[in-house]
């Protein structure tokens, strides 16, 4: 819990500081630049059913994507109740840490990326009240596609109904995933994302 917190503060951190200097650019007349991260929700396959939640935060610079991922890949094998409350469980859960570099892509209101790195991998075992713990390295791959808004807006809130402000660069996307894990415990996946931030370079916009 406290890493998840950890992660969420850097995210909150970034973003405070980007919208900052995107006002500065702004009034420069500079570009705005292209930092936004997504949360993905996807299918896995690790020798068993598995569901994967995730968090990217992407940084580009040129046709250079450079990417901070971290992800939590469970399958859930056995739960044991009593009425309603669940007794025992047995499940296996990998958490990931990784680095990646890749190539993006921007055409309009759509962009696609590869990319590939190097993770950290803490795998759990939970049998009841039995706990094992396993470490090790891997090679994270992801393939994706995502859709944002092709030009300058006013920003949507409360489900996109009520618009607030001037018309900025910092939106929503959503768009689709293959991604992957090579280690110890390999697994692949594909999911849906959802991503908040600066997309592409709106340098012709006003």
């Amino acid at each position: 819990m406290n890493r998840r917190i950890l992660i969420s503060t850097l995210f909150l951190m970034i973003f405070s500081s980007t919208i900052a200097q995107e006002k500065l650019d702004s009034i420069k007349g500079k570009d705005n630049p292209i930092v936004f991260g997504d949360f993905l929700v996807g299918y896995s396959n690790t020798g068993k059913t598995a569901i994967t939640v995730g968090l990217n935060l992407n940084y580009q610079l040129k046709n250079d994507l450079y990417t901070f991922r971290t992800s939590e890949t469970t399958s859930i094998d056995k739960i044991d109740w009593f009425l309603f409350i669940p007794i025992s469980i047995v499940s296996n859960t990998t958490t990931e840490y990784a680095l990646l570099y890749g190539k993006r892509h921007v055409e309009d209101g759509l962009a696609y990326h590869f990319s590939g790195g190097i993770s950290y991998n803490i795998n759990e075992d939970v049998n009841g009240k039995i706990k094992t713990k396993d470490t090790f390295a891997g090679f994270p791959l992801e393939i994706g596609m995502s859709f944002f808004k092709p030009r300058k807006e006013r920003f949507r809130i409360f489900y996109g109904l009520i618009p607030v402000g001037k018309p900025t660069s910092f939106g929503r996307s959503f768009g689709f995933k293959l991604y992957a894990n090579i280690a110890k415990k390999s697994y692949v996946g594909l999911g849906l994302t959802f991503g908040l931030g600066w997309h592409k370079i709106y340098e012709n916009e006003k």
